[in-house]
């Protein structure tokens, strides 16, 4: 009925709006798309965007903590590399005791939110069985006692272990003792014996993170004494043995001191043999940083002898000289050898008698006191602050003679409130304190009368 040039027509007039003037409808055209060129280089990000805050310094970065500015990546590329993508550089280091939840994470094998957490070298992720033992382990150790300690209960493992450094690669040992150390709680583990039935029993109290630590060692053993005497059977105490592993090592406050003053000795003897390897006497300091031992006060008879010496050998290196001998001649290399050995001998002449008098000593007393309170707060510093596995153990060891004293045993000494033994160590020592300051006070005004009268 239409042609093939009337057909278009016809559907446009029919799709029309009737209202719309067909002027309009012809104006009506799509909006005009203009593409923009790909250039080669990416558009530039705003300040406050998510790749810009790796760069920032100060309060406003995330967890800053002193970390200062991370270094850009690439070569003088404005982008960041992977390694500072993975947000690392925001995460704070451990400084003291971990977190349970953090300590929840690394049983399970995720990221913990602090660094320095785990042992890089241990295992701490728990398998089904492992689990299982742990979460008995918490629920035996309960809410702690009410003050913010406690709570770790004790641990029950059977193991053959032969190797001292077995422990350290059990994942379950290794998560409970970081577990105790976050419930500020002694670490109490329990080794079945399966043929005898001999259980042993491992405290470590190096999870307190306690300067001193005598009176909660000496409560624990006496603790053992009573539960022993209680079980006993035919006569036989049913704790066989119990031992303090940590007495002769003293206070961890002492033991810690002495490591750190070894470390810095055996620094300053390295600093010495690097700079003098062929120092004449092969004298070297001790561990506690003096010299070797001074001789007997020299008198001024050695020193004049002592100084002729390197005369003598002087004018031999000189006669040589004249003679026409040179530096490289093995007379003038062995006279000079001796002028240097006999040179020593005087320089330590010297400073033996300078080392003699009241000022040198008095001096001397006081580098030693400056050094010992500098190791001191250095140990304190370390036992309050660093990992629990970069802290040594401190051992109490008991073999029970069945398995029901062993449990007896290990509940109580892990219900124990030890900490409050510390604070009662302190309130008697602050009374004795104020005692001897009464009573010196007291001896003072007793002088200042007779010396009146």
């Amino acid at each position: 009925m239409f042609s093939s040039r009337a057909l278009p027509a016809a559907l446009r007039a029919t799709s029309r709006s009737p209202s719309a003037p067909p002027s309009a409808s012809r104006s009506r055209r799509a909006p005009a798309v203009i593409t923009a060129k790909k250039t080669s280089r990416a558009k530039a990000k705003s300040k406050d965007s998510g790749r810009s805050i790796h760069f920032r310094t100060g309060p406003e970065r995330f967890n800053a903590g002193g970390v200062g500015e991370a270094p850009r990546g690439g070569k003088g590329s404005g982008k960041t590399t992977r390694a500072q993508r993975t947000n690392k550089v925001y995460k704070r280091y451990l400084t003291g005791r971990p977190t349970v939840d953090d300590v929840e994470r690394a049983s399970r094998g995720d990221r913990t939110k602090a660094m320095g957490v785990v042992e890089r070298e241990a295992p701490y992720r728990l398998n089904r069985a492992d689990r299982e033992a742990w979460e008995r382990a918490k629920r035996r150790g309960g809410h702690g006692h009410g003050d913010g300690t406690g709570g770790g209960g004790f641990l029950e493992i059977q193991t053959k272990q032969t190797n001292a450094l077995a422990p350290h690669r059990h994942p379950l040992v290794n998560t409970h003792r970081l577990y105790c150390d976050a419930k500020t709680a002694p670490f109490v583990l329990v080794e079945q014996d399966r043929d005898a039935g001999r259980d042993e029993i491992v405290v470590d109290l190096s999870t307190l993170r306690v300067e001193r630590d005598g009176a909660i060692r000496a409560r624990l053993l006496e603790l053992a004494d009573e539960i022993g005497r209680r079980s006993a059977v035919g006569g036989v105490s049913g704790v066989l043995s119990a031992r303090d592993e940590c007495e002769d090592l003293g206070e961890p406050l002492d033991a810690q001191t002495r490591y750190v003053r070894g470390l810095q000795s055996d620094i300053a003897l390295d600093a010495i043999d690097d700079a003098e390897p062929d120092a004449p006497g092969g004298s070297r300091p001790d561990a506690s940083g003096a010299g070797p031992p001074s001789s007997p006060p020299q008198t001024a008879d050695e020193i004049a002898a002592a100084t002729a010496a390197v005369e003598e050998a002087a004018g031999v290196v000189r006669a040589l000289k004249d003679a026409g001998a040179t530096n490289a001649d093995d007379e003038v290399l062995a006279g000079v050898a001796t002028l240097l050995e006999r040179k020593a001998r005087v320089a330590a002449l010297d400073a033996a008698v300078s080392a003699a008098t009241p000022e040198a000593k008095e001096a001397a007393l006081k580098a030693e006191r400056e050094a010992l309170e500098r190791a001191e707060e250095e140990a304190r510093r370390t036992i309050a602050e660093l990992p629990i596995h970069q802290l040594p153990e401190r051992y109490l060891r008991f073999t029970c003679a069945d398995r029901p004293t062993a449990k007896t045993l290990a509940k109580a000494l892990a219900e124990e409130p030890v900490m409050a033994l510390l604070l009662d160590d302190e309130a008697s020592d602050d009374a004795e304190d104020a005692s001897t300051n009464a009573d010196d006070a007291a001896s003072e005004s007793r002088v200042r009368v007779a010396i009146e009268l």
